[in-house]
Parts: structure tokens; sequence; C-alpha cells
């Protein structure tokens, strides 16, 4: 028996994806999750309603739409106080634009989005320093646009564990991931690389807080989850 942590089923058949979201299985239940799975496999249970499903993951998406538009009018705002004479912020805007449809085809296709999500969060980064590469260097993605990518990604974490609190702690390898983007960015300032100190260590400090609350508040869950992912 195994169980789906993104539809919250059990599955009793012999598979290692979910019938229902594809989703790969996991065999790593407590003995309460173990317990209660038998109890409903002899008992008979109806499938989840699929389409509260889609519901949530509508809101998510609105929710990650809303911080794209506020991201995008702070780097407006930056750009022009900074560097008027070169509109960066029109780059990273149409980048924004392509996760977000990214992120809506692979929700609706696929399931795993966190992992995707980090996925794109990488690709959005070294397509914005290529950017600045080949348009001179002048630096704009590792001072202005990068720091603001890892700011949204806390938020998009922040939503979604909001969204799915049953099984929060799914993200939180994501909130790793953006905890050393961060520290990235700040050792970038410390080998004099970048010359603004603000945003990195605005997003250190976010990103700090915020995986620390989830270490102290998630406890258990988050132990099992770094075990789970890391053998440790």
């Amino acid at each position: 028996m195994n169980i789906c942590r993104n539809c919250n089923i059990y599955v009793n058949d012999d598979i290692d994806v979910c019938p229902l979201c594809h989703s790969v299985l996991d065999d790593d239940m407590s003995e309460d999750e173990i317990t209660l799975g038998n109890s409903i496999i002899h008992q008979g249970s109806e499938y989840p309603d699929v389409r509260k499903r889609e519901k949530r993951m509508n809101m998510v998406m609105r929710a990650i739409l809303f911080l794209f538009i506020i991201a995008e009018i702070s780097l407006v705002i930056i750009n022009n106080a900074v560097t008027p004479y070169f509109w960066w912020s029109v780059i990273s805007g149409v980048a924004m634009v392509y996760i977000f449809f990214s992120m809506v085809y692979w929700i609706k296709h696929d399931s795993g989005f966190a992992t995707k999500i980090g996925l794109q969060l990488v690709i959005t980064m070294a397509f914005l320093i290529g950017i600045d590469y080949f348009t001179g260097m002048t630096g704009w993605s590792l001072k202005y646009a990068i720091p603001g990518v890892i700011l949204f990604g806390d938020a998009v974490v922040f939503f979604l564990m909001m969204l799915n609190r049953q099984y929060w702690y799914s993200y939180t390898l994501l909130l790793i991931f953006i905890g050393a983007c961060s520290i990235g960015i700040l050792l970038l300032y410390f080998a004099k690389l970048i010359t603004n100190v603000v945003l990195p260590i605005t997003c250190v400090a976010v990103t700090g807080v915020y995986l620390l609350g989830t270490i102290i508040f998630g406890d258990r869950d988050f132990t099992r989850e770094l075990k789970r992912r890391f053998h440790v």
C-alpha cells in the first residue's frame, strides 16, 4: 500500500504512480497513516473530489499572477530610479510571462509542480544573466532582477504552503533551494561582483526567517521530509 501526497489517497494496487494525478506514490508512511490506510481500503472509499483540487489550483495560479504583477511593478520602479537609460525590467517582465504560462501548462497536464517551479526559477535566472551578458554585462541581472526572482519564489512557496496546508512540507526542498540562491547572491557581493547589498541581504533575511519558521513549527514533518528527500 502506498499513498499519494498530492491527492491524499491510499493506493493498494501494485503501481508506482497515482492513477488520478500521476504523481510518484510514497511508501514512507507513519504508523498512523498505515493504520488509517488499511482501514479505508478494507471499508472501501470513493475517489476524492477532483473538481475541488482544480479549484484550488486555479486559486494558486491567480495568487501567482498577482505576485507576478506586483513583482514587475516593483522592478519597473527600481529600473526607473536606478538605470532609466536601459529598461531591463521589460526583459524581466517577458521572463515572468514565460514562467507564468509554462506553470499553467505544467499544472494542468501534470503534478509535482513544486519541482517544476524550481526549474522555472533556474531557467529564468539563467535567461536574465544571458541577456545581461550579451547586452554589455552592466550587472542589472545580478543586482536587481535575480533578487526579485528569489523574493518572488519565497512568495510562491508561501502561497503553496497555505493552500496545501495538509502537506505543506512537500515544498521544503523548493524553499531550501531558494535559500541557497539567496546565499549565492550575497556571496557575489562579498566577492565584489556586485555593489548593491540591500537586495541580497533582503533575500537572505526573508528566506532565512521563512525557513527558520518552517523548521521550528514544522518539527517532525520537516525532519521526516528531509529524511525522505536526502535519506539522512
